[in-house]
């Protein structure tokens, strides 16, 4: 009897399935039920991630708060801490972190939550929640340097403005731009690119001055619900994304900041889902795709993108519904890939055998440097790599004449991912190497200050 009923199972879930995973290998998920009230269904937002001290974590938004789980071991994906949240008709909230802090924010109020994470891994502690007189809430939230950018508020007609974390716990608001309502905002070298879902436009500003935003110029473009944009690190193209409308993602180049030009247009591979979010890292194109899950595209020619691979995380019909994947985040330096669902929670993922689909592959298994972020960065950036095994580590930085700057790491460590953060408070602008040696494994990558 028992055999017949799994047989049944079985069956009803073959039949009504349409899941598909192609390339792609699902490491862990969780799932739980927090306390709070949801719409049906509707139990999870979006996601970040986090390392420290060889660790690396996952941050996901749900209906009562934030939570934060450990997941350097997927064989047991360890819970470390909520932090409460306000609720929202449809429990939206969204993070960033900086330096050894998170910050929060929910359309259902308490501006911006600010949490402590350096007590990690034994636990998280809320710090408070920044407020200023006209503003509560916020609908997304961006970060580049020391600085956040509070989108889609009820600030500011909606709009864009920073805040100062030179204080990490007591940040000062500075500049706004305010014209049109900002659903989300990439930040790039002080560039800010701005999705204004409600008109379509995709608005370009200038921050380099932090107590001023300039308007550079926007642009639209047939069935634009502009919900989010990323870009390459050289800037010369754009992804945004049709949260409605098209329903697609397409692809720019901006190499004339005056004059875009679309490259391509993304169907998901059921033909019918709807697109959320986009991120770009190196010549890889990472997409949550609501009902098609993740999805990832080489773009090493970015005219002619090729799937790489995709996990649906919603085995359902496939629709343009508002239900399945809400955020993917692929910054890991172990290659792992996080992804949130609205309906069932963590996903933590793997792109095949490799943590990149770029010309120089590097097994997530391996030692791997990951580009530093922000890059060009003025005054702070933060290095990230990781290492397969307990070893000596030395991480330093050189100038262009291969003199030595800074050392920032010189020490044993054990097997794990780490970050080290570079300030470049005294030195003159221009083009800087760091290099990690990790046993017999030396890996060099450049960066840029600009001051």
């Amino acid at each position: 009897m028992k055999n017949l009923f799994t047989i049944i199972i079985l069956l009803i879930t073959s039949c009504c399935s349409s899941q598909s995973i192609s390339n792609m290998t699902l490491l862990g998920n969780r799932h739980e039920f927090f306390s709070g009230g949801t719409p049906a269904g509707w139990y999870y937002a979006s996601c970040w991630g986090y390392v420290a001290g060889g660790r690396e974590y996952a941050i996901i938004g749900h209906y009562a708060g934030t939570t934060v789980y450990d997941i350097t071991n997927t064989s047991d994906i360890i819970n470390k801490g909520t932090i409460p949240g306000p609720g929202s008709y449809y429990n939206y909230r969204e993070m960033k972190t900086y330096s050894h802090y998170l910050y929060i924010v929910s359309e259902g109020g308490q501006g911006v939550q600010i949490v402590d994470l350096q007590y990690l891994p034994d636990s998280i502690h809320f710090v408070k929640s920044f407020v200023f007189p006209g503003y509560t809430r916020s609908h997304s939230i961006s970060q580049e340097g020391r600085y956040l950018y509070c989108n889609g508020g009820n600030y500011n007609n909606g709009g864009v403005f920073i805040l100062d974390l030179l204080d990490p716990e007591n940040p000062v608001k500075r500049g706004q731009w305010g014209t049109r309502y900002i659903h989300d905002c990439f930040i790039k070298n002080d560039t800010i690119y701005g999705a204004a879902i409600n008109n379509g436009y995709l608005v370009i500003l200038d921050a380099r001055n932090k107590d001023s935003i300039k308007f550079i110029r926007e642009f639209t473009y047939p069935g634009a619900v502009t919900h989010n944009a990323w870009t390459t690190e050289n800037r010369q193209y754009l992804v945004t994304t049709d949260e409605g409308g098209s329903n697609h993602a397409k692809l720019w180049d901006i190499t004339n900041i005056s004059a875009q030009v679309q490259i391509a247009d993304l169907s998901p591979y059921d033909g019918a889902s709807m697109v959320h979010n986009a991120y770009i890292k190196g010549d890889s194109l990472y997409l949550a795709h609501y009902r098609a899950g993740v999805i990832v595209y080489n773009i090493q020619n970015p005219a002619n993108p090729v799937e790489a691979g995709h996990y649906d995380t919603y085995p359902g019909v496939n629709s343009t519904a508002y239900q399945g994947c809400w955020n993917v985040y692929p910054f890991l330096p172990s290659g792992k890939i996080i992804a949130s669902d609205i309906a069932t929670g963590l996903y933590v993922l793997k792109l095949g055998n490799v943590s990149s689909i770029n010309g120089n592959e590097i097994a997530a298994e391996n030692y791997n440097l990951s580009q530093n972020y922000p890059n060009p960065f003025n005054p702070l950036t933060t290095i990230t790599y990781y290492l397969p095994q307990r070893t000596f580590v030395k991480l330093r930085v050189s100038d262009e004449l291969g003199r030595e700057v800074k050392i920032l790491v010189n020490e044993q460590q054990n097997s794990g991912s780490y970050s080290a953060e570079f300030k470049s408070d005294d030195l003159p602008s221009g083009i800087y190497y760091y290099t990690l040696t990790a046993g017999s494994f030396v890996k060099t990558r450049k960066m840029t200050v600009i001051k």
